[in-house]
This record gives structure tokens, sequence and C-alpha cells, in this order.
């Protein structure tokens, strides 16, 4: 299938659901006390819903595939606000009653970079497992780490039909991440991720280093590990070292959730059928973009920013 052709069927993205509560300061504070933001914002964020939005920002609405989110939310005020933000572009979460949804205070200074303080909240803990019916014309699946159970069901159904997968190996318990990678096509880490995978957080070993050692457990599997501004490295099955990829040079105004752009990206180009070298290149270009501050790229600025670096 080439890019442009008409897939059949839908993205599912199962995993967290969270309010991002987004502030923007001129710097971290390592000493405690008050500051001023000079900008706010509540957004929807959570790894798989981050990269579900980006998937529905990028799609074709003509030729992509549909995308839907799996992922559960509280009956609160913050639920109530998030579900809003949802609808907005198309996607919904299951309301579990009586549970927290999970909230973020993010912090994000004048270099772009963040700060995270998460609640994780208890709709995930309370949710039913997603049935048989939402994997319907499934197309592909993305997974994280924060509802295993869900996650591991929806990367076995896409196994069983054939359809391209990706884990979001984002950080997480060992035990978790090495359940889940193996079930997946694609594994895309962040650093810290690559850490718990091979548990060995406070170990020494360099990006490259801990790849080789994932490579020796996950031999048929796509792994990746993004490294920010450095790019990524990718090794490919059967292949004896990873290549580096450089990241697209862009001025950085909010690097939030620029990794879970990266992921529905290389779902999205997957499912249409791109090459993974292309589809791996325009991930990454989707997550610069998503850094400039502007907002989710939409198809036609990510073919434009292309072209540009043609």
């Amino acid at each position: 299938m080439t890019i442009g052709a008409t897939p059949a069927g839908t993205l599912c993205f199962v995993g967290q659901a969270v309010l991002d509560q987004v502030f923007h300061v001129d710097a971290f504070s390592l000493e405690g006390g008050k500051s001023v933001a000079h900008g706010f914002a509540s957004r929807a964020g959570g790894l798989a819903t981050k990269a579900a939005l980006a998937a529905q920002a990028l799609r074709d609405p003509a030729a992509s595939p549909a995308v839907r989110l799996l992922s559960a939310i509280g009956d609160d005020g913050s639920g109530r606000i998030l579900q809003g933000l949802l609808g907005d572009r198309g996607l919904a979460a299951t309301v579990v009653p009586g549970a927290a949804t999970a909230v973020s205070a993010v912090l994000i200074d004048a270099a772009g970079e963040r700060q995270v303080h998460n609640f994780r909240g208890t709709a995930l803990a309370g949710a039913a497992l997603p049935d048989s019916q939402a994997f319907e014309h499934c197309s592909g699946v993305l997974a994280d780490p924060r509802w295993p159970e869900a996650a591991a069901l929806a990367l076995q159904i896409a196994h069983r039909r054939s359809v391209p997968s990706v884990l979001d190996a984002e950080t997480a318990e060992p035990a978790v991440l090495q359940r889940l990678a193996p079930l997946a096509d694609w594994c895309v880490f962040s650093r810290s991720g690559l850490q718990d995978f091979c548990d060995c957080r406070n170990a020494e070993g360099d990006a490259h280093t801990l790849l080789n050692a994932a490579a020796g457990r996950l031999g048929d599997t796509d792994l990746v590990v993004t490294l920010g501004a450095g790019g990524a490295l990718w090794r490919r099955p059967g292949t004896r070292t990873a290549v580096h990829l450089p990241a697209f040079a862009v001025e950085a105004v909010d690097t939030n959730g620029a990794g879970d752009v990266l992921h529905g990206a290389l779902l999205l180009w997957l499912a249409e059928g791109a090459a993974p070298a292309d589809a791996l290149r325009r991930a990454l270009a989707a997550a610069a973009l998503a850094c400039r501050g502007a907002g989710l790229p939409t198809r036609r600025q990510l073919d434009d920013f292309l072209e540009f670096f043609a």
C-alpha cells in the first residue's frame, strides 16, 4: 500500500488520558516559593491520548484510517473538562463512575523544556477491559504501559490480525515493559523507559549499549530510543547495530508531548503503508513541528516542512 491509498479500518490507541494543566514560566525553581506564570492552558494529554490526537491531526479525512481512543477518565470535574477537550477533536474516553481523573501539572520554561508532576488517578484501575467490538476493523494499534492488561490485549489482537503495532515504551515498572515489549512490532523507548526495560536505571551505559541489550531480548522487533534534540537511534530486526537519525532543527518552544506525537505519527504512516524508514522520518518531523509550540501539526504542514528539508 502506498501513502495516499485508501487504508481500511481504524487505528486504536490504548492507554492513558490526562488533563494537562500547563503553565509557562521563565525558569524552573529549585528552591520552592512562589512565581508568576506568563501563560496557562488546559490540554488533553496522556501517552496514548496525545498520540491519538496527533494521528487525528495528521490524517487525511478522505484516505486515512479513522482514530479511536480506548481510555478511561473519572466523572469528576477534571474528567468533564477532559472529555470536552477530547470531543473537540472527535475523540472520547470511557467514564468510570466514582473514579478520579488523571491530572498533570506541566511547567514549561523559556527554553521549551518541561517539568511534569502527574497524578495518575484511579480511572484505569476501575475500568473494564475493552471488548472485541472495540477493535472491530482495527488496522493498527498503539499502546502505552499505563493500562497493562488492555495494552497486552490490544497488542495481541494486532498480532493476530497482522496489522502494525507500536508500544510507547515510556518509563514504567520493568516487569510491565518486559511483558509488553515482545508483543509489539515496534518498541519506541524514551531513554528512561529503555533503562527501565533493561532494569538498570542506576547502571552505567549509553543509549547504544542499552539498545543492544534490549535487542538481545527482542530480536524480531523494531527498536527505537528517542533522544530529544539528539534525534533517535533505530535498530532493525536482524541487524547488529543501531542507526542514528538526527533530529530536525527547530527552535523549541514547547517540548511537552513531542514523543507522543512521534508515536502517533509513526503508527499512522505504518498503517498507510509507508516504508519503515519513511514512516520514522515523518514521525521525527512531526515531533519537531510540535516542539515549535503552534499546536499539533497537520498533514499539509508536515508535507511543507519535509519539502523544505528535502
